[in-house]
């Protein structure tokens, strides 16, 4: 079967190279050496003819170009992926940075992001070539609002190399900008930054994000307002930063939220829509080549313009293979196309293979050409409507068992209603797609255009609505799912098994399948297990903030300081992963406030553990004693001062340690992340000095103890 699909086979080592180079990177020059020694060698072998013509020796071959691959994609990856980081003499003054941006800039609740790359620092009259990329948190301000991409921009050198997860599970920042190639990140004050030079350049991208900056006003002036401007700006042209944070959320959790996010759906509808359009050009001599060739323009325009994603590259690829087929008459099969579409995009980018939307695509279309038809059989009726749903349904149910191996892993949800979500929202989303480019292209006409603007608005609210009540029935979500990488593996595994089984009716694809559900079973039942007996005792580093964790079992109680707990994101981007992966219940949440309280009755009741005694600023979990200390904080003379294991400083309690020391005697102190760093610091230096064991979180990262290991 794969000697039908050369392109495939292909694809399979170029992808093994890309992924070895991801997770064992190096920077010398071997990779290349050796490709260069491996394709000369295919090379010489190839031309001559005696050893060509032996088809005994084609397994040799096959290993060769194999080989070749490999070794190709990881050195294509390795080239790409060399970390290129702007290093400054500290020890030099009136140092600036010269950098030009590179993508539009998204406008934040108080500041504006901007991704630059680096060209030059400028030292004491001298100027000096630098490379890099770096994203960059400007202070917001009528400047920063209205920079542009490719406006030149200069500023103190005040870059920071991306830190890594500072807590346990925590989401690696750090990983994911540099699969964007950005390794240093920086926050300026309007004082820090000046413009260079205004953008006067006729790059196409910077064209491109000009011309949906005013797309979008244009639907706003056409009557689609707030959110549901932002709704129609991310189904129509892919820009979705402006998206309410509760609105998003109650997609992800209606399952819809790929409608927000232009894929391979909208590309397919422009296809087809401009299929149709120009379908006089088949009577006419040539026409197929313009309509092929004003096809694949259109696509790729479309594509350019909502920001050119991986889903949607990946679709305007794929379609433009199929268009390209169809010119030169070549019946090409489906994976065949869809294989030169992924081996296209990694040869332009190895480092797409590591973005989310590139794998859930590539899974969904595999997913709906593989499995649709089956599911689609098993059911048939001759009412054209009903017939229509079922299909819709047969796509939906096929794209989501591609696809929720994925899903678990990366956001540890599942959309329970997956299949009423998207008989409604799919069908809607494809309207407001087709309405939108109307009312885009009516825009010369302002009476006419107007009424069909307000139209969009109103479907645009009913599909918000329809996405509001969703997610509000009970049990729309299921979330917070534990999903290993070997989880993701197994289930694949088990998927494709079943697939192989339904086709070729060969029992050791059962088997197969069977081995994973038994193992992902008996996994499940190993974690439960551990879940039960564990026993951790965590201090969390959130910048300024104070968050004390401890876990007994599935039992989970946080102690924090309010603020912390009225901005719950910030809070959850930290913890959320690691919850997950200790398989804890709900938090049960103390504020420090009501710790200093004078009656407890109410901690205790929110505590609710036998196994974690809370006394104002006093712990104990199982046999360890920690003591907590903050700016109010009275010191007090005593005869017995209290011996603890552990003593949490926090809040900038400035006391001088060896005062404390006088009342409560530690074996270590921990510096928790609400002190300033220059206050940590000074801390630490003190304990240094007292000979005592500290754990610095700003410095060193969380604190994490097992308790239940001896």
């Amino acid at each position: 079967m794969l000697n039908s699909l050369p392109l495939l086979r292909l694809l399979f080592p170029f992808v093994v190279g890309i992924v070895l180079a991801i997770y064992l990177p190096t920077t010398s020059f071997y990779p290349l050496f050796i490709f260069g020694i491996l394709f000369i060698s295919f090379l010489s072998l190839v031309s001559i003819r005696k050893i060509n013509n032996k088809y005994s020796l084609r397994w040799f071959f096959g290993i060769l170009i194999h080989l070749n691959l490999i070794v190709g994609g990881y050195a294509l990856t390795c080239f790409n992926n060399e970390v290129k980081t702007v290093n400054l003499n500290t020890q030099l003054t009136n140092q600036y940075l010269i950098a030009e941006i590179t993508e539009p800039i998204v406008v934040k609740e108080n500041s504006v992001k901007i991704i630059l790359a680096i060209q030059g620092i400028k030292t004491q009259q001298k100027w000096e070539s630098a490379e890099g990329k770096a994203i960059v948190y400007l202070q917001k301000d009528s400047n920063s609002i209205h920079l542009q991409m490719n406006d030149v921009i200069s500023f103190e050198p005040k870059l920071k190399n991306v830190s890594a997860p500072q807590n346990p599970h925590e989401f690696d920042y750090r990983r994911y900008l540099a699969y964007h190639l950005i390794h240093q990140q920086a926050y300026l004050s309007s004082s820090n930054w000046k413009l260079l030079k205004k953008s006067n350049t006729t790059s196409i991208f910077a064209r491109a994000a000009t011309l949906r900056k005013n797309l979008i006003k244009l639907l706003e002036d056409l009557g689609v307002k707030e959110e549901r401007l932002s709704v129609a700006s991310a189904l129509i042209l892919g820009y979705k930063d402006d998206i309410d944070a509760q609105l998003k959320s109650a997609y992800s959790s209606a399952g819809a939220m790929h409608v927000l996010a232009v894929s391979g759906l909208h590309v397919g509808v422009i296809f087809l829509i401009f299929n149709q359009l120009l379908l006089f050009l088949n009577k006419i001599k040539y026409g197929k080549y313009v309509k092929g060739i004003l096809l694949i323009l259109i696509l790729w325009v479309y594509a350019l313009l909502t920001g050119l994603s991986p889903s949607v590259m990946r679709a305007a690829t794929m379609f433009s293979f199929i268009v390209g087929a169809k010119i030169t008459g070549i019946h090409s099969n489906f994976f065949n196309t869809l294989a030169a579409s992924a081996l296209t995009l990694l040869l332009i980018n190895p480092l797409l293979i590591m973005e989310v939307g590139f794998q859930l695509s590539y899974s969904a279309v595999i997913g709906i050409v593989v499995i649709q038809p089956w599911i689609y059989n098993l059911y048939y009726t001759k009412w054209w409507l009903l017939d229509k749903i079922w299909g819709l349904t047969a796509v939906s149910i096929a794209a989501q068992i591609a696809t929720f191996p994925l899903g678990l892993y990366y956001f540890h949800q599942f959309p329970n209603y997956f299949l009423l979500s998207n008989l409604l929202i799919i069908p809607l989303a494809i309207l407001i797609l087709y309405w939108g480019l109307l009312v885009i292209a009516l825009s010369p006409i302002p009476q006419v255009a107007t009424y069909f603007g307000k139209a969009l608005d109103y479907i645009i609210l009913f599909l918000n609505e329809s996405v509001m009540y969703i997610d509000q029935i009970p049990y729309s979500l299921s979330q917070n799912i534990k999903f290993t990488i070997f989880d993701n593996y197994l289930t694949y595994i088990a998927i494709i098994s079943v697939i192989l089984l339904i086709h070729l009716r060969k029992y050791s694809y059962f088997l197969v399948a069977s081995c994973c559900v038994i193992v992902l079973l008996s996994l499940r039942l190993l974690d439960k297990n551990t879940s039960l007996n564990q026993r951790i005792f965590t201090v969390y580093n959130i910048p300024a903030h104070s968050a004390i964790n401890f876990i007994d079992g599935t039992d989970n109680i946080l102690i924090s300081d309010l603020q912390l707990l009225e901005t719950k994101e910030k809070l959850l981007f930290h913890v959320q992963n690691n919850w997950i992966q200790k398989g804890v219940e709900t938090e049960k949440i103390v504020t420090l406030n009501e710790l200093i309280q004078q009656h407890q009755i109410s901690t205790q009741l929110t505590i609710n553990n036998d196994k974690l005694f809370n006394k104002r600023n006093y712990f104990q979990f199982y046999d360890k004693r920690i003591a907590l200390i903050t700016k109010d904080f009275k010191l007090f003379e005593t005869e017995n001062p209290l011996k603890v294991d552990y003593l949490i400083v926090s809040q900038n309690a400035t006391h001088q340690l060896q005062e404390v020391l006088k009342i409560i005697q530690p074996l270590e102190i921990i510096i928790d992340a609400s002190n300033s760093h220059y206050v940590a610091e000074k801390l630490r230096k003190q304990a240094l000095e007292l000979e005592l064991t500290c754990w610095s979180i700003p410095h060193d990262g969380a604190f994490v103890k097992d308790l239940a290991l001896k």
